[in-house]
């Protein structure tokens, strides 16, 4: 990989939870780096499986032409349906009218439903049977839209094609001149959205406009999967809502709540028993069946308390009533409680009465500081009268020296060890720096337990740079377990 690299432009989200509409609309072939969820590899086994290419639904095995077309999309013209065709067993399917709309069943665990690209096309569940030995990044999408994926590349490696090769001189060299200016709209297609980075240690926050929603970093519109033809419209009964599986069985999509007299059940808005006042005369009510409703107001001095009003008694309605014993807190009715009594200066509430602890001259002479041992002064308190100097610490009530603990102690490693005399240890060998309690060269960060150079995280225990695919057009990209959103000019 000599030539230049892609301007790169992050939308970081974990792919283990990317939901529908996060790559299928994007223009892109394939992708390099990924996480561990795929089972599939790039060879063609005759039943529509990936091939290393993708033609135009980006799954079946008509050879590639670097775009990438919705998926479950029917070409224009004589396979064009305005339901679900016989052959569509699973996921998104386009109408004839443009609409998207869910078929079938989701796909059982270790399955991916894909399409093979014919019109109308053949869209089934098909088992992942081969793994992702010696392949790389992304190998294919289904058909809602989520990658199959085979994992990043160790340090020093890139994805090239699904490979993992060594980085060029050219890779290592690259620099914030090579980073795309932060945007949250990187053409008038995609809206990104959470925080996104350009890998040169820049990042910003991005959020949908209305009536949009966050998928895995890009912002789209409500799945099919929130809005199927049998269901209820607006959150009504039968409306789906929450988060529910897609229709490929591959993630999840988040829909909306319920309205009305509904709650959200399994998924879906269920019809329920909206809340009553009853016998409540203040307040609000909410039964989680639809929003609160109010039951009135009380008056002045007047306490909303169990669902009626209440007027709690003053301190000197308290006294009157014999409530007031010394200092301690008095119940004034309406779940209220109280102090009407306060202690002087220097004095303390204890035990219901007003109480003056010793002061440590006090402690003194009255016989009871025999050490460095805390003493109790009376009113619950302890203090520390005859403190050790520095370099002790007190051991059964006498100050001793103390014996510090070594990086032996630690096994010379590791960093940020007390030494149980007050002070730390830095452990580290010669020519590292602690860096949040790990040892790591200069120049590097701890990334959740292991050294990183800047840029890289980690991905399974091992650093990993986000790094965009110089081969592949504009467009989201998958590296190190996240999804990228690559954009610029070769």
């Amino acid at each position: 990989m000599t030539s230049a690299r892609w301007a790169t432009l992050c939308a970081i989200v974990l792919l283990g939870v990317a939901p529908f509409g996060l790559l299928a609309s994007c223009g892109s072939s394939k992708s390099s780096g990924g996480d561990d969820n795929g089972g599939d590899d790039a060879t063609a086994d005759g039943t529509g499986m990936f091939d290393g290419t993708q033609g135009r639904d980006g799954l079946g095995d008509a050879p590639g032409d670097g775009t990438m077309g919705d998926q479950g999309v029917s070409p224009e013209g004589g396979g064009c349906s305005n339901a679900c065709p016989p052959s569509v067993q699973c996921g998104h399917y386009m109408t004839c009218s443009g609409a998207t709309i869910t078929c079938g069943a989701a796909c059982a665990k270790g399955q991916a439903c894909v399409s093979n690209g014919a019109n109308p096309p053949t869209q089934t569940c098909q088992a992942t049977t081969t793994t992702c030995t010696g392949k790389c990044g992304v190998i294919g999408l289904d058909s809602c839209g989520v990658a199959i994926s085979c994992g990043g590349c160790p340090t020093g490696q890139d994805c090239v094609n699904n490979q993992c090769l060594p980085e060029t001189v050219s890779d290592a060299g690259l620099s914030d001149a090579g980073c795309a200016p932060l945007t949250c709209t990187p053409n008038q297609n995609v809206n990104l959205c959470g925080t996104i980075t350009d890998g040169c240690g820049n990042t910003k926050g991005c959020s949908c406009p209305s009536g949009q929603q966050c998928f895995g970093g890009v912002c789209g519109t409500t799945p099919p999967e929130c809005d199927p033809a049998d269901a209820g419209v607006d959150g009504g009964p039968g409306a789906k809502c929450g988060s529910i599986e897609n229709a490929c069985g591959s993630g999840t999509v988040q829909c909306g709540g319920c309205n009305g007299a509904t709650k959200c059940e399994n998924g879906t808005c269920t019809g329920c028993a909206a809340p009553a006042c009853g016998n409540i005369t203040c307040g609000s009510v909410n039964n989680g069946c639809g929003p609160a409703i109010t039951c009135g107001m009380c008056g002045t001095n007047e306490d909303c308390y169990d669902g009626g009003c209440c007027t709690p008694l003053t301190c000197g309605e308290a006294q009157e009533a014999g409530l007031v014993h010394g200092c301690a807190e008095v119940p004034l009715g309406c779940g209220q409680q109280k102090s009407c009594s306060t202690c002087g200066s220097g004095e303390s509430c204890y035990d219901g009465g007003c109480c003056t602890p010793l002061d440590c001259a006090g402690a003194i002479d009255a016989g009871l500081v025999t050490g460095c041992a805390p003493v109790s002064v009376g009113c619950g308190q302890q203090a520390s009268c005859a403190p050790c100097t520095t370099g002790y610490i007190c051991q059964n009530n006498a100050c001793i020296q103390c014996v510090p603990l070594t990086c032996t102690h630690y096994g010379n490693a590791g960093c940020n060890h007390p030494d149980q005399c007050g002070n730390v240890l830095d452990c580290c060998a010669s020519g590292t720096v602690c860096q949040e309690g790990a040892c790591c060269p200069p120049g590097q960060t701890n990334q959740n337990g292991i050294c990183c150079p800047p840029g890289d995280v980690n991905y399974q225990q091992s650093c990993c740079k986000p790094t965009c695919d110089n081969n592949l057009p504009p467009g989201p990209q998958n590296s190190c377990g996240l999804v990228i959103y690559c954009g610029g000019v070769p």
